[in-house]
């Protein structure tokens, strides 16, 4: 099939790969309140896919082993076997075909480019960013952040999108440095947030601690991108965001807990965790106490 018959594909629309798989996804992102990032986990029995490209970059990560092959941009990678761990890395754009002879368990991870453009923008110019198409490579860092955001999937999303969203800058800052024509310098900021700058940021997030926080929301009042708001907001308070707004919250969580009218269940709502044994798990965690143990102190 020519590039130019080649199927376009959203991954950020549900069921983007029903046109190219037999089976839907088991796990998937769509739905969940993720940004710049887009993850499924598939388990496929013996198939074929027409050729397509990905307005998106993409990952896939192989979670059993089997034999299969892909084509990347026209060249052909001939049947062979591949082993749990092996992934392939393809810029949006890039002519895909794939094909498996076994029942494969496999994840898909997406992220937009003008996301990934911006995770570093304060160094990096865009135009000069090239990702190189990998195939049948191991990098136990991207694995390991595969297994994370499959976890978080399968979790309900209990750790938040400040989490999701510290993966997704370390998987693209990874890609970045490894996998693309030429190595980004990235400036070194020493010294923390301007004071006035920090406040800003501390001042949100109690103003809306019972929100799904995104960290290019935070990294957004200071104008900057989440990498270096990252590197700069630890450097000022020791943790990183999304610890810092867990610390809020239970800090939060203990002075509601001395007002008995207030049930626990109420409690881990009002400070942002949507599900009250995680709320419970993560006071006891930082607390060493659970919270009705906490307020029976009192």
């Amino acid at each position: 099939m020519s590039s130019e018959k080649a199927l376009i594909l959203d991954f950020a629309k549900t069921e983007a790969m029903k046109s190219i798989l037999p089976h839907p996804a088991i796990l998937s992102s769509h739905g969940a309140n993720w940004e710049g990032i887009h993850v499924e986990y598939h388990r496929q029995p013996p198939n074929e896919s027409p050729e397509h490209s990905l307005q998106q970059h993409s990952i896939g990560m192989i979670l059993s082993s089997a034999i299969g092959g892909v084509a990347l941009n026209g060249k052909r990678y001939g049947s062979q076997p591949c082993q749990s761990g092996e992934m392939f890395i393809a810029a949006a754009g890039t002519d895909f075909q794939s094909y498996a002879v076994e029942e494969q368990e496999f994840m898909a991870i997406a992220f937009e480019p003008t996301d990934f453009d911006n995770t570093v923008a304060e160094s990096t110019n865009s135009n000069l960013i090239e990702i190189i198409p990998h195939w049948k490579i191991s990098d136990p860092l991207i694995l390991g952040i595969g297994w994370a955001l499959k976890t978080e999937l399968e979790s309900g999303g209990l750790n938040g999108t400040l989490y999701v969203d510290a993966l997704k800058n370390a998987l693209s800052l990874h890609v970045l440095h490894h996998y693309c024509a030429q190595k980004p310098k990235l400036q070194d900021f020493e010294g923390g947030l301007d004071p006035s700058k920090l406040q800003i940021v501390i001042d949100y997030i109690n103003d809306y601690l019972n929100r799904d926080l995104h960290l290019g929301e935070l990294a957004n009042l200071v104008q900057m991108s989440p990498y270096y708001f990252t590197r700069l907001f630890k450097q000022s308070t020791g943790i990183t965001p999304h610890q810092y707004v867990t610390k809020c919250r239970i800090d939060q969580a203990k002075l509601l807990l001395k007002q008995p009218e207030f049930s626990i269940a109420y409690i881990s709502q009002q400070v942002g965790f949507h599900d009250q044994s995680h709320f419970s798990k993560t006071f006891g965690k930082i607390v060493g106490l659970t919270p009705k143990k906490y307020r029976d102190q009192f």
